[in-house]
């Protein structure tokens, strides 16, 4: 989760009822040129669509509208409205979902990362997470205007991150005396929303996100193949590997009790309740032609700071729990590790020069998204 201490220094913080959607909308379409082919058959993911639609992860989808637009440069913003406490942030203030309209048919939903947060200590006092959205940063690999951007032809949704619950809570809770708004699954629903109103025809649609944003391409996954149960999704988790500190810390039970996001997963996934990148094991096994590349340093502080890992546990428990999923799902669920201290590469200019094993990772992303050979497990 990027640092919410020196993203304030860094000044990057800017405070800046209807009818339910019918989300199962339309046929896929043919994945964008120089996307390789991976049998389109109908029905591929079905099994997942449904047993996510059973539960009340995508409930939220088609609820709220934007309550005002404004126009940024290429960027539309859109608002929506607190004092619905549907979509909003951590201390009631307004939410917003940032578009950017292309000229290809490929959606890119970035979630951005900014800490997280449990309890009046770690939100109010040491304030771990950003309490207001922002608009769209496009930087590094999202920069559209660099013409080495894997991203520059494509539709973006930017959802800014300040639910504190990594998108997937529903809760409001009160820590002492201050009402507090875990609405990640609204605000990603919303953003979801955004993709079904300007995007109807995406060819296919990349959910990716650096920190809490990774940790977020978990639920990000599951509302989207809600929304859009017949559209290609593939997932790029950039340093959010979604696991839990499962050794009875107090800070985790604080997060299970404020946050109760194991509530919305399906009953079918007996393991997501341990570690939520099981949710894309498990989608993996139902959604055949769902791909995830996960990018991380193997001493992510960090993600070691948040979760309360020494490094050593770190690094075995990420290989050990990843190391299972690519064995289950060879050459859909790759990785691509740095074995150093580092957290994120999207929104960095060393995401066109970090190279490991004479692999560059802007090289390794461009071949996930091209479904090129050439994307393959990366593990220094």
């Amino acid at each position: 989760m990027i640092d919410a201490v020196a993203r304030r220094a860094a000044g990057k913080t800017r405070v800046a009822r209807a009818p339910r959607l019918v989300v199962a909308l339309l046929a896929t379409a043919a994945l964008a040129s120089g996307c390789a082919d991976r049998g389109d058959t109908a029905g591929f993911a079905a099994r997942a669509a449904s047993e996510l639609r059973a539960t009340d992860i995508a409930a939220r989808l088609g609820i709220q509208q934007p309550s005002r637009t404004f126009q940024r440069g290429a960027w539309s913003e859109f608002y929506f409205d607190p004092a619905a406490e549907q979509a909003i942030c951590l201390d009631g203030s307004e939410f917003q979902v940032n578009v950017r309209h292309g000229t290809s048919s490929d959606v890119l939903l970035y979630l951005q990362g900014g800490g997280a947060c449990w309890d009046y200590q770690s939100c109010y006092v040491e304030q771990r997470a950003l309490m207001k959205a922002n608009g769209a940063l496009p930087i590094g690999a999202l920069d559209v205007d660099d013409p080495a951007s894997p991203f520059k032809d494509w539709n973006i949704v930017y959802v800014p991150y300040c639910d504190g619950s990594i998108y997937g809570a529903d809760t409001t809770v009160d820590y002492d005396g201050v009402r507090t708004f875990h609405h990640g699954l609204w605000n990603l629903s919303v953003a979801v929303d955004a993709i079904t109103r300007e995007f109807p025809q995406a060819s296919r649609i990349v959910v990716s996100g650096s920190s809490a944003g990774g940790y977020g391409t978990v639920p990000g996954y599951a509302v989207t193949r809600v929304a859009f149960p017949d559209t290609p999704i593939d997932v790029f988790d950039d340093s959010g590997p979604a696991l839990e500190n499962q050794s009875g810390i107090a800070n985790a039970a604080l997060r299970a009790a404020n946050w109760r996001a194991a509530e919305h997963y399906p009953a079918s996934c007996a393991e997501c309740g341990q570690h939520g990148l099981y949710l894309l094991d498990w989608a993996l096994g139902r959604d055949t032609r769902l791909r995830v590349a996960l990018y991380s340093y193997l001493r992510d502080g960090t993600i070691m700071s948040f979760f309360e890992w020494d490094q050593a546990t770190y690094r075995n428990l990420l290989l050990s729990v990843t190391g299972e999923i690519h064995d289950r799902h060879p050459e859909r669920f790759e990785r691509y590790f740095v074995d150093a201290m580092g957290h994120t590469i999207l929104q960095f200019g060393a995401f066109y020069t970090q190279t490991v094993d004479g692999v560059r990772v802007a090289d390794w992303t461009q071949a996930f998204l091209d479904g090129s050979d050439a994307w393959r497990d990366v593990v220094q």
